[in-house]
């Protein structure tokens, strides 16, 4: 099947899957904001607390590509509905252990490796179900909602998790997180597939690693991704950062009211980029990346140079929203120029690429921090922003999504 054949939307099952990843959304971001939170609590221990947060990204650059290749050759609605009910299992094992034997830091260290690893299969599951249910002209539609739900609940997770660990304490919190996942089964369950979402019957040859094979093979879809490489850095070192440069670069203590409001600022730009992604369906792609890769290094490079907190909180805003937009009209693109046997591990090696280079960001901010400042850590690392543009300018006007390799791939 090509992306232009692709059977009309399925309004009923794009809903289904929206509320199930709202409900994964709130357990997910939710126990993340809880688990580096209590194993500092516990242990005291930096290291320690660094490796709860750590075990949120390591799985994902770990299995993405089996994970990929397993969606493939099965259903994704199955996988999703399995791997729901296996993170609700794990959870639960954080009440268990908290009522008998207590639940140490390195316990909880292992349970959020093994929750976060059950999700890396939901996710890739979800964005291989996509252009399944809303067809190819949805994709930029279905995924802007998808975006808007997951930002504005990612948002209230932390406090929501305090509020929640504050009244219920551990055990209980973590069996609230439990049913979250249990519910998001139920709904993803009820979604009937069309048989052409099943994938292959059996394993194919290199089948792992067909995904990598084919993105990059087809010339859009590889620029796409080379220049995710240099936003995804510089985008770590700004997240990464924030509350650091909040306190170095505009001298806020990091308990003042002033760095909620940057970070506020940030999650309200992701929310408008979000919102205007589905504008970008049928704008030729590459001039589109130029634009926004453009977008985000000035605006980067002016966040760093910001000399007020309410010019940064602004600046901050604004950069998120283009690349918020940039993310998901870069998510769209692939999942409309990717045939549907091959949307699993084509998406897992786009994700990988994603949660690769943003830690990787934030660590090399970090570094260069401590030796020039934050702002010109942050100006530096706006670097890998400019190699994004230029490998947008250099790439033809015309690429674009390509029947043919569509449907060489589904042969």
């Amino acid at each position: 099947m090509t992306v232009t054949q692709a059977p009309r939307a399925r309004t009923g099952g794009l809903g289904l899957l929206i509320g199930s990843k709202s409900a994964s959304t709130v357990a997910y971001a939710t126990s993340w904001v809880l688990l580096p939170l209590y194993v500092y609590q516990a242990s005291g221990s930096a290291l320690l607390t660094a490796l709860a947060s750590a075990a949120n990204v390591l799985p994902f650059l770990l299995f993405g590509l089996l994970a990929g290749a397993a969606v493939d050759r099965s259903s994704p609605v199955r996988v999703m509905a399995w791997m729901e009910v296996a993170n609700a299992a794990v959870l639960l094992c954080v009440p268990l252990l908290a009522a008998t034997v207590g639940a140490g830091p390195v316990v909880l260290c292992a349970i959020g490796f093994a929750s976060a690893t059950a999700y890396v299969w939901f996710d890739v599951a979800s964005a291989a179900l996509v252009p399944a249910l809303a067809g190819a002209d949805g994709v930029f539609r279905a995924n802007s909602y998808l975006w808007m739900t997951t930002t504005v609940l990612t948002a209230v997770a932390a406090p929501v998790g305090y509020f929640l660990l504050e009244t219920l304490r551990l055990g209980p919190t973590f069996a609230v997180l439990a049913a979250c996942y249990l519910l998001s089964a139920a709904l993803i369950a009820a979604i009937r597939p069309r048989p052409d979402t099943a994938g292959p019957s059996r394993p194919e040859p290199g089948a792992v690693w067909a995904g990598l094979k084919y993105l990059a093979g087809h010339p859009l879809l590889r620029t796409y991704t080379t220049v995710n490489v240099g936003v995804g850095v510089s985008a770590g070192a700004v997240y990464g950062m924030l509350v650091v440069f909040a306190s170095r670069a505009l001298g806020l203590p990091s308990d003042d009211y002033r760095v909620a409001w940057i970070v506020a600022a940030s999650g309200v730009g992701a929310l408008l980029g979000a919102i205007a992604a589905r504008r970008f369906k049928g704008v030729p792609p590459i001039p589109a990346a130029r634009w926004m890769t453009g977008l985000d290094l000035l605006l980067l490079l002016a966040y760093a140079a910001a000399p007020s907190w309410q010019l940064a909180a602004v600046l901050l805003l604004s950069w998120n929203a283009v690349h918020t937009c940039f993310l998901v009209v870069g998510i769209s693109v692939r999942q409309t120029a990717t045939p549907q046997r091959l949307q699993g591990r084509v998406n897992a090696v786009g994700r990988m690429i994603v949660w690769g280079s943003v830690p990787l960001g934030t660590l090399l901010c970090g570094g260069l921090t401590e030796l020039i400042g934050p702002r010109w850590a942050l100006a530096a690392l706006g670097a890998f922003a400019f190699a994004s543009l230029v490998t947008a300018l250099r790439a033809p006007s015309a690429l674009h999504t390509d029947n043919a390799l569509l449907e060489k791939a589904d042969t």
